[in-house]
């Protein structure tokens, strides 16, 4: 049996980066050793209680801080020492938001470019030099609907997204040249903790400054996106299985747009109109209908 290839994935408390984790910790042919790193380590609990027949043999858990350069550093020279090399990056890790712009601190908005995309260029950083030795490895940056068109009153969030995506496309066809492939995973809505998880990004800005207005039309695009959802919101599991096709493959693509109901009319408008009204229109009638 070949050597399982050596998976390093961040944000691993939750939602797609957890799933991410078993999925490849659980594959029957134990194709993949992973390291399911988080941030805080007192939420591993989900974790370790579903991948408890793989601890220790094809999964295990580390700390580790994707806004600290010690933190990424330390994990992945851990790794290289014990394992002797980083087949596999997912940078999964990401924080939200959804207020009014000119509520939110620059402090919190450095916060969030900080976990969103610096920490991925951290990770990179430290992967490639040991995948161009090689002639070989993956990354799959883990992005979002909103890294392809705005997402209103997730300005922060969106911008970070594009940023993943012009920093991945930059990167593919040099990466090519050394046997590396490097993708982008977008989904749209995805269920998990959503709901708690939203009124979590709101609870962080003071919004006692904001317009009325403002107000009213960011609370329509929440209920917007509470009901995309639970209406058409896919199973972290799902992106999971997604990831999981990239890493099997020779050519993977670039893009994977994961959700084939929600964002592709967005995706399509901006395409078809350089101008970009096209898009603000769709946008306009998806989250602010009249």
């Amino acid at each position: 049996m070949a050597s399982p290839r050596i998976v390093l994935i961040s944000g691993c408390s939750t939602g797609i980066g957890l799933h991410t984790a078993l999925h490849l910790a659980n594959d029957a042919e134990k194709r993949f050793k992973v390291y399911a790193t988080m941030r805080n380590l007192e939420k591993k609990t989900s974790l370790e209680e579903e991948g408890k027949e793989r601890l220790g043999e094809t999964l295990v858990i580390m700390y580790m801080d994707v806004s600290c350069d010690e933190s990424v550093k330390s994990v992945v020279e851990e790794i290289i020492a014990k394992e002797g090399k980083i087949d596999v990056l997912v940078n999964n890790a990401g924080v939200g938001c959804v207020a009014p712009l000119e509520c939110m601190t620059m402090e919190h908005i450095k916060q969030m470019f900080d976990v969103n995309f610096f920490g991925s260029v951290r990770l990179i950083q430290a992967v490639l030099p040991g995948m161009k030795a090689r002639q070989d490895g993956y990354i799959v940056n883990v992005s979002s609907i909103f890294g392809i068109t705005g997402g209103p009153f997730n300005d922060m969030y969106s911008a970070a997204k594009f940023a993943m995506g012009g920093l991945t496309e930059s990167l593919a066809p040099v990466l090519k040249q050394f046997n590396i492939r490097i993708s982008l995973i977008e989904p749209g809505p995805v269920v998990t903790s959503f709901i708690s998880n939203l009124k979590g990004m709101v609870s962080q800005v003071d919004l006692s400054t904001a317009d009325k207005k403002s107000i009213q039309l960011m609370q329509s695009v929440i209920a917007t996106m509470t009901e995309l959802t639970a209406n058409e919101g896919q199973k972290s599991e799902e992106i999971a299985e997604t990831i999981k096709e990239i890493l099997l493959s020779a050519k993977p693509h670039i893009r994977y747009l994961t959700n084939k109901t929600y964002g592709v009319d967005e995706a399509n408008s901006k395409l078809s109109d350089l101008t970009g009204d096209k898009l603000v229109e769709v946008l306009e009638k998806r989250f602010f209908p009249k």
